[in-house]
């Protein structure tokens, strides 16, 4: 099995296969997307004459209208949030190898989410945020839970919506570059995001060199049930019924390069910025008692109002025979003192014609935010900013996945993946005040995902 670096807009079923992996993400709790952003798929490999049906040499898209459709079912251990996801997406390929994508996606999440707040040898009461009520009207009043002994708090009942489309277009800008523009937007209940974005690629060392450069911007409005809490005031308490606005910026740089004719490698550098509103609204921390270590009172969370995050991706696509492997490594880091690793590893394995089967495994690791804390100790001073959230502690996980997909036809693949996601923290709680002492305060939790997709390309 050779690299191609001619088939770059010429891959027959791509779309599905992205869909599925950019959807198996949702099972990872980590600060951003491990994926490079690319204006144009990279090359892939092409299989030798008369071997298999996945890459055939004589086969493009070009001129054909692709649908794909694909649904995640994600789940968290413990009858926690479980997520049902079904997305749509139809792509018309011109003659002249630009193209027009529509996506739709809609989530449907309910579950138990954590408060924030630290288990307590007693039952404890804690003050949910105001809800929307049956009739779908926003209410200013809020109820409690009673969390039993010994349990980590759970807000039950967890019920959300939402709705994306997604639009981009890509178009060949002169003989060897292509530029793009996408946009779209997504809400929820308490939530809308605006996004849009431009890319430009251009090869050229005899079409084995690929410089991509892309920018995007994105506004989110957070409208919180009841209104946004007031940072580090006591929970429950002290509701601002004014919209909160953030607004992101960002940017990327990469090169894509040949080396030789079984191993693509691809460089990206990207860089965002973010300011306004970042807390959840939702999630409060517990004050405890320097001694007990019981719960005094419950505060909200505080995060900073802006985040710079920088990020360099390596990807390598290697074809050893008929398997083609994919193994890449990222570096993050931001100006709240994350900074993470991702590694991670899968090969595509040809069984028949028209099967294969994709193992693969991946690897996160980051430090905790310089302001996480899983607690704050009563009559100590309370910091500017404060969260308990999981998605910002120390820890790894590991995700293992098997994906299986069948050509149906020239033009067509139905496929399916499984994805077992496996946290731990890695802070320590052995100096933690007395019934928190060693206990493990780690809020995250494992996860199953699937997902079965379908795709399909006619004129």
């Amino acid at each position: 099995m050779q690299l191609d670096p001619k088939k770059s807009k010429r891959i027959a079923g791509t779309l599905g296969l992205l869909t599925a992996s950019l959807l198996a993400g949702v099972g990872a709790t980590a600060q951003s997307s491990d994926e490079p952003i690319t204006t144009k798929p990279a090359p892939v490999s092409q299989a030798p004459q008369g071997t298999n049906e996945f890459d055939d040499d004589t086969y493009t898209d070009e001129g054909l209208i692709r649908i794909d459709g694909a649904v995640l079912v994600y789940q968290e251990d413990g009858g926690r949030v479980r997520a049902i996801e079904p997305v749509v997406g139809v792509t018309y390929n011109f003659e002249d190898d630009s193209s027009l994508s529509l996506k739709l996606t809609a989530d449907i999440l309910t579950g138990a989410s954590p408060y924030g707040a630290t288990p307590w040898q007693n039952t404890q009461t804690l003050v949910d945020p105001p809800s929307t009520g049956s009739s779908g009207s926003s209410s200013n009043t809020s109820s409690t839970t009673d969390v039993p002994p010994d349990v980590l708090p759970l807000a039950q009942g967890f019920n959300d919506q939402r709705y994306a489309v997604d639009a981009s277009y890509t178009s060949p800008w002169g003989e060897d570059s292509t530029v793009s523009i996408n946009a779209g937007l997504s809400k929820e209940t308490d939530y809308k995001s605006f996004y849009g974005g431009i890319g430009y690629s251009r090869e050229f060392n005899q079409k084995n060199t690929t410089f991509s450069a892309s920018a995007n911007v994105e506004y989110d409005i957070s409208s919180p049930r009841g209104g946004h809490p007031r940072p580090l005031a006591v929970a429950g308490s002290r509701y601002d019924n004014d919209d909160d606005h953030k607004t992101v910026i960002g940017g990327l740089i990469g090169f894509s390069q040949v080396m030789n004719r079984h191993w693509l490698a691809q460089l990206n550098y990207n860089v965002s910025t973010s300011s306004g509103y970042q807390s959840d609204p939702y999630r409060v921390i517990s004050v405890v008692d320097s001694v007990t270590g019981g719960p005094v009172r419950y505060l909200n969370e505080s995060r900073p109002d802006s985040r710079l995050r920088q990020s360099v991706y390596f990807g390598n696509k290697v074809a050893i025979g008929s398997t083609v492997s994919d193994i890449s490594a990222r570096a993050y880091h931001d100006d709240w003192g994350i900074n993470s690793v991702t590694l991670n590893l899968d090969t595509r394995v040809p069984v028949t014609n028209r099967f294969y089967l994709k193992p693969g495994v991946r690897y996160y690791s980051q430090s905790a935010a310089d302001f996480f804390n899983y607690y704050l100790i009563d009559g100590e001073a309370v910091p500017e900013f404060t969260s308990p959230d999981s998605r910002l502690d120390k820890f790894s996980a590991v995700t293992a996945s098997l994906m299986a997909g069948y050509k149906t036809s020239k033009t067509g693949e139905v496929y399916a993946r499984v994805s077992r996601y496996e946290p731990s923290a890695k802070t320590s709680t052995a100096n933690a005040p007395g019934y928190l002492a060693g206990r493990d305060l780690f809020s995250g939790t494992a996860s199953t995902s699937v997902i079965v997709g379908y795709t399909y390309a006619f004129k």
